[in-house]
């Protein structure tokens, strides 16, 4: 049978459907990978000379502005741990170079003067990135701030096209198995398929000469396709055998057929008995009417459901057990729908003779017509929903007390909030001035009395002094926090990077004698109000300059990272930290890790932070370490949930200091 069919047989076009399927596949896939690893080298060797070049560059800066070329020197020796870089040079805002280093393999690169290769770069230029002759060369400009340095070159071997020789390679080899595997498996598909359909080939043939229509083929294990052919052939004969053996006893059939029609006739009379019978029977809402809406046999669920009896409820006597109220709109309703022969249905009050009262129900039905189309009977039901009508009631009443409340409450707050804000000028100027006079007169005594107070007494009046002016502090940042909870949100989209910038600008003015390292991620924004995002900003910072006042390298980093799938902003600094196993105390008001006489404070800036935060629909947490510092990770809430974040506090989390 093979040899009969050769090039035209299934097995044939099965192998060359899989051959052709699986080469197509390998190309497509091979090419893919190849471009993706192209494209992946090349994203990979660009970002890598970025971030050397920004790092040596950074590295650089202070040597450039004391014009040490010998620390530069030293610093592009490090180069010497990355094999691919051949040459750096460091220039001067002149264009003279400065400081260059080479690896000795490659000194055909001279002293790094080739023509192509800009002297100077321009302090506003971006980073320029040129490949020639398998030759990566990157030029950039150092900055410090926004003071422009000079300029720094790094050249590094692409090797692209040894790259693109292992992919292929791989990918050639990865083809070759695939193919052995894939002739494989089209060997053992082509045996699967093909013997079970030559088998029902040749049982065809002995069929047709033998016209033997008991002979079955034999089933394969497998239950797919060709198993679906072989009981359709099974079928197929069994068909066949059956409507020969028909033709053979015609009468009989006949006969049986007569007898089955009758069976059928007497069990359609029986399932109509029975369907009249359940509906009768069923319930206490089912009832039926004539075709003009009166009830006219007896109804044992309307009679069980309103205790109206026969001589009560026939006609149209079933109206008098609807609410009084109800019985017009539904007898109108009733005379259109018999007019139309359109679906009734409404909602009334029915009598129930178990309650002793009426009860809220939907009344339902619908026309039933004969072939003709002319109207034969009504069939209705009654729902009971009582119940639910109740509950809606209810929960409107619940609801309408509830609007109440709430318009209440919002009076009692913000009555409180005036009382409130009543206070904290009060506080504000009635404390103020005692402070003021305690400091004043302190003061006075130091000056005017110095010579008669000894060293003990000179101590006291200093430190009442201290304990006076932080009372005036504490007063203010309680002020600030009480202005904090009042004030309104003026939601915008917000530039963190730029506001965290003048904080720190701030800050280094504030004390210029400290050089501390800030890294700022740009472009962070957020949504949300200026002013309070400010004072989050403006706390975090300063906790994160203070608490590195005693570091010999401080370092302060302002970003974002991804927690759990969600961007989140983080401060962290190099620091003091803290235990861990105090920071649930920390944004609450006065709470306090460290001694006063080692870090100033007053205890109420976090709890201010996890205000804002938590009027901003987000959250506030920290890691810290005794010693190796803390960071602060805070979430805000998206534009389109903005609004809504407003009617409820966030949770935050228990970690924080101040």
């Amino acid at each position: 049978m093979q040899k009969r069919f050769g090039l035209n047989s299934i097995r044939y076009k099965l192998s060359l459907g899989i051959l052709l399927t699986t080469v197509t596949a390998l190309l497509v896939s091979g090419s893919v990978i190849v471009l993706y690893e192209l494209r992946d080298y090349r994203a990979h060797m660009l970002e890598d000379i970025q971030v050397q070049s920004n790092l040596i560059g950074q590295a650089s800066a202070a040597a450039l502005q004391f014009e040490d070329a010998e620390v530069a020197a030293e610093t592009l020796t490090l180069l010497q741990l990355s094999p691919k870089v051949l040459a750096a040079a460091i220039r001067k805002p002149d264009g003279t170079l400065f400081a260059h280093y080479q690896q000795a393999a490659h000194a055909e690169l001279g002293t790094l003067q080739h023509p192509n290769i800009p002297l100077l770069l321009s302090p506003g230029a971006e980073p320029e990135i040129v490949i020639d002759n398998d030759l990566l060369r990157l030029s950039a400009p150092i900055l410090f701030g926004q003071e422009y340095l000079g300029s720094i070159m790094l050249i590094t071997k692409y090797g692209m096209q040894e790259h693109l020789a292992r992919v292929l390679g791989i990918v050639a080899t990865v083809t070759l198995l695939a193919l052995i595997v894939s002739m494989l498996l089209s060997y053992w598909i082509q045996s699967r398929i093909t013997r079970p359909v030559m088998l029902i080939t040749e049982l065809a043939n002995w069929v047709v000469l033998k016209r033997d229509y008991s002979l079955r083929a034999e089933a394969p294990a497998s239950n797919d396709e060709i198993g679906y052919l072989v009981q359709a052939f099974n079928t197929m004969l069994n068909e066949i055998e059956l409507r020969t053996a028909a033709l053979e006893v015609s009468n009989r059939q006949l006969e049986s057929e007569a007898h089955e029609r009758a069976d059928a006739e007497q069990a359609l009379r029986s399932s109509e008995l029975r369907h009249r019978t359940l509906v009768m029977t069923l319930t206490s809402v089912v009832w039926q009417a004539d075709a003009r809406g009166n009830f006219v046999t007896d109804q044992p669920g309307w009679s069980a459901y309103t205790g109206q009896s026969a001589a009560q409820y026939l006609g149209k006597g079933w109206i008098q057990a609807i609410h009084p109220d109800d019985r017009g709109g539904v007898q109108s309703l009733w005379l259109k729908a018999c007019e139309d022969l359109s679906p009734f249905a409404t909602q009334l009050r029915l009598w129930h003779d178990l309650d002793a009262g009426f009860r809220h129900i939907n009344l339902n039905a619908v026309a039933l017509k004969d072939t003709a189309g002319v109207l034969q009977q009504w069939i209705g039901v009654i729902e009971d929903i009582h119940e639910q009508i109740q509950s809606t009631q209810e929960i409107r009443r619940l609801n309408s007390e509830l609007e109440q409340r709430v318009e209440e409450r919002t009076a009692d707050l913000e009555s409180a909030n005036k009382e409130l804000e009543a206070f904290s000028y009060s506080v504000s100027h009635d404390l103020r001035a005692p402070l003021r006079s305690i400091d004043g007169f302190s003061q006075a005594l130091l000056e005017d009395y110095q010579s008669v107070l000894d060293a003990t007494g000179q101590n006291y009046l200093a430190r009442v002094r201290a304990a006076a002016q932080r009372m005036g502090i504490l007063i203010d940042d309680l002020l600030k926090l009480s202005h904090v909870s009042r004030m309104d949100i003026a939601r915008d989209m917000q530039d963190l990077s730029s506001i965290a910038a003048e904080v720190i600008q701030g800050l280094r003015e504030s004390e210029p004698e400290r050089r501390v390292k800030v890294q700022i991620e740009p472009g962070l924004q957020a949504y949300g109000d200026a002013r309070l995002l400010r004072v989050v900003l403006e706390n975090l910072l300063n906790n994160a300059w203070k608490y590195t006042g005693k570091c010999t390298k401080p370092l302060i980093e302002f970003g974002t990272q991804q927690i759990n799938g969600s961007a989140c902003f983080y401060v962290k600094d190099n620091g003091a930290g803290f235990d861990m196993t105090y920071a649930s105390r920390l944004f609450s008001a006065f709470q306090r890790l460290h001694d006063s006489r080692d870090f100033s404070g007053s205890g109420i800036g976090l709890a201010t932070v996890n205000r804002i935060i938590s009027r901003h629909g987000g959250r506030i947490w920290a890691q810290a370490e005794p010693d190796k510092g803390a960071v602060f990770y805070f979430t805000l809430q998206n534009t389109q949930a903005a609004t809504q974040g407003e009617r409820h506090e966030a949770q935050t989390h228990p970690a924080g200091r101040r």
